[in-house]
């Protein structure tokens, strides 16, 4: 389960997370991407992510602005 620290700002996303919000159209839909493809979709989009592990990466956002990225959804609607 992915946590959020809101003292540091830093959201510890699991694989498992990752793939549950992730819907955009560049997943595949037979293949779970690794924590790395997650890792460079959010550096691509300017946040930072730092701890990248098979399991989980650290990432300077809150955790609906991850799953609307994620997503490509918007979290209010």
């Amino acid at each position: 389960m992915s946590e959020y620290n809101r003292e540091t700002g830093i959201l510890t996303l699991t694989l498992g997370d990752a793939h549950t919000f992730h819907s955009t159209a560049d997943r595949l839909p037979d293949a779970a991407p690794p924590m790395e493809f997650y890792a460079e979709k959010l550096r691509k989009s300017g946040y930072k992510v730092s701890s990248v592990t098979e399991q989980s990466l650290e990432v300077k956002a809150p955790e609906n602005v991850i799953w609307e990225l994620l997503s490509g959804q918007h979290i209010y609607l």
